[in-house]
């Protein structure tokens, strides 16, 4: 059996001024915070490894973005 997810909700006003401890929290730890905006849950840092195995699990695959315009 897996370990649970440490789950942290935040507002993301309030993870502007700690995005470096939500990215720590996903990186070092077993953990997600999940943003939300008016009270709703709208979208959740995880680790790349988590990415990934979701991205496998769900059968998608990514491209690249273009770059951005200067």
């Amino acid at each position: 059996m897996t370990e649970p997810i440490t789950e942290h909700v935040e507002k993301i006003a309030e993870v502007r001024n700690s995005f470096a401890d939500a990215v720590g929290r996903a990186r070092y730890g077993n953990g997600a915070t999940v943003l939300t905006s008016r009270g709703k849950r709208v979208a959740a840092i995880v680790s790349m490894d988590f990415y990934e195995q979701a991205l496998q699990a769900l059968g998608l695959t990514t491209v690249p973005a273009p770059p951005k315009e200067k």
